[in-house]
């Protein structure tokens, strides 16, 4: 979806934020994901304080209320999410709704009156760390737990043979090359088999040594994997929330980088190859 008229720079990244949040709400099996996940935790729920952050619609605010957190902070800076968290609370029976509390700050800045227990997010971007880990990384509290904890870019090239058509040619493949693409090959995948990136709650974002020599492919195929505990919960392709990203391979060492945005929206990122 794309917003098609002149608007204010805020009123836009608001009117984006939450026409993002109905494709992620979209994702159907990363919706199941994330609850199993929260309830294969209970035991870290029930009587905690939690805090949800980037709450949006406050879906997983309202999971946290039923399966018997004693207070719920749900956390979210645009202000139309908000409302519309807010709508979603009122419409809980009236037990649950005491118990959350919508506070309408980034999460970076919100500094809670009380000790954390549980901290639950979906802060990952297409390339891991692109959207918004970064807050994770700079809480001003600190939780004992954080669902999920840690994640990973995974990387694998693939010949272009395989996907290329009347429309990609490999003329078109060339010109992409040191560009980043998400979606390029929709409902494609790839054997994303080298881990490039890492980020760990309380560890940080690091880069994995790597070496592609001897896998073959012309392309390469880059692919989010939401960890807990090390173990998958989301992949890209399998939950649509989160597209493959494509690029014409042009070495074997992938190198990646990220800064905050101006106006601290988001990350930027660099990408190049390690010659």
């Amino acid at each position: 979806m794309d917003i098609l008229n002149e608007l204010s720079p805020r009123r836009f990244r608001e009117v984006d934020d939450l026409l993002a949040f109905i494709s992620i709400y979209d994702d159907a099996r990363r919706t199941r994901s994330y609850r199993s996940l929260l309830r294969s935790n209970a035991n870290l729920v029930r009587d905690a304080v939690c805090v949800e952050g980037g709450c949006g619609l406050g879906l997983f605010a309202a999971e946290l209320a039923r399966l018997g957190a004693r207070k719920v902070y749900a956390v979210e800076q645009n202000p139309l999410l908000a409302n519309l968290a807010r709508e979603r609370f009122l419409r809980l029976p009236n037990n649950l709704s005491r118990r959350i509390e919508l506070v309408e700050l980034p999460l970076q800045q919100f500094r809670p009156p009380e000790h954390i227990n549980l901290l639950v997010h979906e802060f990952y971007g297409q390339l891991l760390y692109d959207e918004d880990l970064w807050a994770l990384d700079h809480l001003r509290f600190h939780p004992d737990a954080v669902l999920p904890d840690g994640g990973e870019l995974r990387a694998g090239p693939v010949p272009s043979l395989l996907y290329r058509d009347r429309v990609v040619t490999p003329s078109l493949i060339e010109k992409l090359d040191g560009v980043l693409v998400s979606g390029l090959f929709e409902g494609e995948s790839a054997d994303l088999r080298k881990t490039v990136l890492r980020w760990n709650f309380g560890r940080g974002l690091a880069p994995v040594k790597h070496n592609l020599e001897r896998l073959k492919g012309d392309l390469l195929c880059l692919g989010l994997v939401v960890t807990h505990n090390g173990r998958a919960v989301c992949k890209a392709g399998e939950c649509s929330n989160w597209s493959h990203v494509w690029t014409k391979r042009s070495g074997n060492e992938i190198v990646l980088k990220f800064r905050r945005a101006g106006g601290g929206a988001g990350m930027n990122c660099r990408f190049g190859w390690k010659r």
